[in-house]
């Protein structure tokens, strides 16, 4: 029987992601034209959804928008897709995270510096495809440390780090580790968001005093995806669910049933949907299950 709900003392939406909610809100509420988001404002289907519903328009190429306004979502886009955006006379909204707008303004110094860019990532992210648009020919995206060994020594090339903002502190330090080690004189530049170290820590002090953790978050996020992996790596049993109805009874019945279990959820993961998981779980106890913050572990 489920006995503890331990919430993670900090999880869910993160700067970037609130910014680029409110700017799609406030476009959507005082636009007289048609409204489309490019790609998902934010990695969450149930806000997707519920922008859908509302009636803003999504299109995942830009030669499908014709016409009106054109959100760019918080995961940015190459600066062409701007440029061929207004050409079309499209009114361009940037939601981009300011966080990743950083990157993007390192990588420019960079580049007028004469640097090449090295840059952990995952290659079909939309933020690494916004980022590598900003100096193609500047920049290899590598997305795991053994792919190191495939590099080149580049000798005389000055040579820079940057990281997707969403990635994982402890695969991003052994990355720059390595590539330190290849090439000693790197310069690296520490691009991993607040949020996401704030998240993932908070879910490593969790993990040794629960039997299960949960997360909340979509398969389409990085962040939530990588939170379950931690979670999973050091308690053996993270979880990653989209909502309330993907919880299973069965992991808490039984002899072998979990008796503790903690919450977190993605940095794009809008709060309702962790309190109708909160609330499945204590009806699942039969209302006994003590709920608390993290904070307040003993």
């Amino acid at each position: 029987m489920l006995k503890k709900i331990i919430i993670a003392r900090n999880y869910g939406f993160c700067m970037g992601v609130k910014r680029a909610i409110k700017i799609a809100e406030e476009t959507s509420a005082s636009a007289t034209e048609r409204v489309t988001i490019l790609n998902e404002i934010v990695h969450n289907e149930a806000v997707v959804e519920r922008f859908r519903k509302e009636g803003l328009g999504q299109a995942l190429n830009l030669d499908d928008v014709t016409d009106g306004t054109l959100i760019i979502s918080a995961h940015g886009v190459a600066p062409d897709i701007i440029e061929k955006a207004e050409a079309k006379g499209l009114n361009v909204i940037n939601a981009t995270c300011p966080l990743v707008t950083r990157i993007y303004d390192i990588i420019r110094r960079l580049v007028a510096n004469d640097y090449y860019v090295i840059h952990f990532g995952d290659p079909n992210h939309d933020e690494t495809r916004g980022v590598v648009g900003h100096a193609a020919d500047r920049i290899t995206v590598v997305s795991s440390s053994p792919a190191l060994d495939e590099l080149p020594a580049w000798p005389g090339r000055n040579l820079a780090l940057t990281t997707q903002t969403t990635s994982s502190m402890k695969e991003a330090l052994e990355f720059r580790d390595l590539a330190l080690k290849k090439w000693p004189d790197l310069e690296v530049f520490d691009t991993i968001c607040n949020a996401t170290n704030r998240l993932q820590s908070a879910v490593v002090d969790l993990a040794p005093h629960v039997d299960m953790i949960l997360v909340v978050g979509s398969t389409t996020s990085a962040n939530s995806k990588r939170l379950a992996s931690i979670a999973n790596a050091l308690c053996g049993r993270g979880i990653l669910i989209g909502s309330a109805v993907e919880i299973d009874e069965r992991w808490f019945t039984g002899a072998d049933g979990i008796r503790t279990v903690g919450i977190s959820a993605g940095a794009s993961t809008p709060e309702f949907l962790v309190e109708a998981v909160i609330k499945c779980l204590v009806d699942i106890s039969g209302g006994t299950a003590e709920v608390v913050q993290q904070e307040r572990i003993q």
